[in-house]
């Protein structure tokens, strides 16, 4: 296992290894890990570009909220979406393809549907 300061030593980097206003897309970031991911990336990155996909307006208006604390240089676009449904992931995917050339970091935290042998399935 990597050790935490391997991780924050890392993390500190993120700033000189990155090119100026990178662009992130964080899928399912607006509770647990994915929004503790985002925020890290948030605090360490010099004017990001980030996009946070998900399903709930007033989480992630949390979110951006704590975002724009950690680093006020910061652009932060929520998309709201479903992405259980391959036709939203083509939705987010032009939306976003419309906005940018490239993109710098993809974090995907989303719960996934899990199909059981019995045939029947469960969003986690």
């Amino acid at each position: 296992m990597v050790s935490l300061s391997k991780i924050q030593h890392s993390n500190s980097l993120i700033s000189t290894n990155l090119p100026s206003r990178p662009v992130a897309v964080f899928v399912g970031a607006t509770s647990g890990i994915g929004a503790i991911t985002l925020k890290t990336f948030t605090k360490y990155t010099l004017q990001p570009r980030i996009y946070i996909i998900g399903r709930s307006q007033e989480s992630a208006d949390r979110i951006i909220s704590d975002c724009r604390t950690l680093n006020a240089s910061g652009e932060y676009n929520f998309i709201k979406s479903d992405v259980s449904l391959i036709k939203n992931v083509d939705r987010v995917c032009q939306q976003i393809k419309e906005k940018e050339k490239a993109i710098n970091l993809l974090f995907l935290s989303q719960g996934a549907a899990v199909f059981d042998r019995s045939g029947n399935s469960l969003l986690l």
